[in-house]
């Protein structure tokens, strides 16, 4: 799925158009830190060590639910199965203005993540074009080409908003100790003139070593031949928009417009 860097740049072009009505807009303006940080609140589960279906609201592969269908899939979408699971946090305007915009974030990280999974990840990589692992391989390497490619587009001030937030019991299922352990990983990494590290994680997730992810990512030619022969940069740009257009739509609902 995307990285917190793609979520947060996302967050960053929702919040600098003109694409929400003014008082969503206000609302989240006012509550920045905490509407970024909901973006890539889902990610916890790396802290947290809690399986998918526990953060994400589903499971991968994907299975129908008994409830009726409400993703264009026939699948339920995993923010109405968040809101059947913790009805509380349904309502926002019920909720502090702080985690309505935090809850405004995290229920559009789950339609991003749910939108690559289906027209990213299992279209272009479950396909039967080469041995899994390498294919499992080349979607790191993308997933980590893409990151680098969005932090150039971060202000360099983010670490300042997200160590601001201060949630307190935002989530009924994820512990306030893990989401600011969390939440300091995110500021540690985000410091003007630091790097995330995101080869070095992926790499190590895969057992592979971050030399193996580098030489596809600084090679040109293999990033044209092994990555977007598969993935082309067209999709990659109908997923960004597409995101975009689902994501507004989304909080627009979410708070009440």
């Amino acid at each position: 799925m995307p990285t917190p860097v793609t979520h947060l740049v996302l967050a960053e072009e929702i919040l600098g158009g003109d694409a929400l009505p003014s008082d969503v807009h206000r609302l989240l303006q006012q509550q920045r830190g905490p509407f970024l940080l909901g973006n890539t609140a889902p990610d916890v589960r790396t802290i947290s060590g809690q399986p998918r279906r526990e953060t994400h609201f589903y499971g991968v592969p994907r299975f129908s639910t008994p409830a009726p269908p409400l993703h264009p899939n026939g699948y339920r979408s995993a923010h109405e199965t968040l809101f059947a699971a913790h009805p509380e946090l349904a309502r926002a305007e019920a909720l502090p203005p702080a985690q309505a915009a935090f809850i405004a974030g995290y229920i559009a990280h789950l339609l991003l993540d749910e939108l690559w999974l289906e027209d990213v990840f299992w279209r272009c990589f479950m396909q039967d074009w080469g041995p899994l692992h390498e294919r499992l391989f080349l979607h790191n390497v993308l997933r980590t080409w893409m990151d680098r490619q969005d932090q150039r587009c971060l202000n360099g001030h983010l670490d300042a908003l997200l160590r601001g937030v201060e949630p307190a019991g935002w989530l009924p299922f994820v512990r306030d100790e893990d989401m600011r352990t969390w939440q300091d990983l995110l500021v540690q990494q985000l410091r003007p003139g630091r790097n995330v590290r995101t080869a070095e994680i992926f790499a190590r997730q895969m057992g592979v070593s971050v030399a193996d992810v580098e030489a596809v990512l600084r090679s040109p030619q293999q990033m044209e031949a092994r990555v977007f022969a598969h993935v082309s940069r067209v999709a990659l740009q109908s997923f960004h928009d597409t995101g975009y257009r689902r994501s507004v739509k989304l909080i627009r609902w979410y708070l009440g417009a």
